[in-house]
């Protein structure tokens, strides 16, 4: 597997991206179709307001990280669940150095808080399905997407930044990790 990764950011006013980003209800008709949603902390329903996390802060630093795959990579996939393995691998290497970045740029300033890609703090599963509490309550982090922003069109309008979605089962010439800092 062979592929290199890009990054973008902007540092734009909380208000402005929260005007233009934010929309719960619309944003989490998409959160209902998916698998993990009620399945792990990290995603809806929850038992309080999404507006909540975002509200009352200056700025927001908008990152994306751009995973590109190299063309062999992408032929060498011969099947939907082989480009799906190959994918999460991918993502799971750079999420492995993205992470601590963002937890350091979270701490350096008093009161900030971080959101995402997404939560996968515990290889052994998330213990929400069984009705127990988070195991790292202060590690796991909100996704942009599960507290309603339409990544893709911040993506899109700040970063210019497609991003790749695969209609075909194929590995997508690139997958974007896309994270925040909200700062006070």
């Amino acid at each position: 597997m062979s592929y290199t990764v890009t990054s973008r950011e902007v540092t734009v006013a909380a208000d402005e991206f929260i005007s233009r980003f934010r929309d719960v209800e619309r944003i989490r008709q998409f959160c209902l179709q998916c698998p993990g949603y009620g399945k792990v902390w990290s995603c809806p329903p929850f038992d309080f307001d999404p507006c909540s996390c975002s509200d009352g802060f200056k700025t927001v630093r908008f990152m994306g990280t751009v995973i590109e795959f190299d063309e062999p990579t992408r032929q060498a996939c011969k099947s939907p669940e082989e480009a799906v393995s190959v994918g999460r691998q991918a993502m799971e290497e750079v999420w492995q150095t993205l992470l601590p970045r963002l937890y350091e740029m979270e701490n350096q300033v008093p009161g900030s808080r971080c959101f995402t890609f997404r939560c996968s703090l515990c290889p052994e599963g998330c213990t929400r399905p069984e009705g127990k509490p988070c195991r790292q309550p202060d590690k796991m982090r909100h996704s942009l997407e599960s507290v309603g922003f339409d990544i893709t069109a911040a993506a899109r309008d700040l970063l210019d930044i497609n991003l790749d979605w695969s209609a075909d089962g194929s590995l997508s010439k690139t997958i974007t990790l896309l994270t925040a800092v909200f700062y006070p």
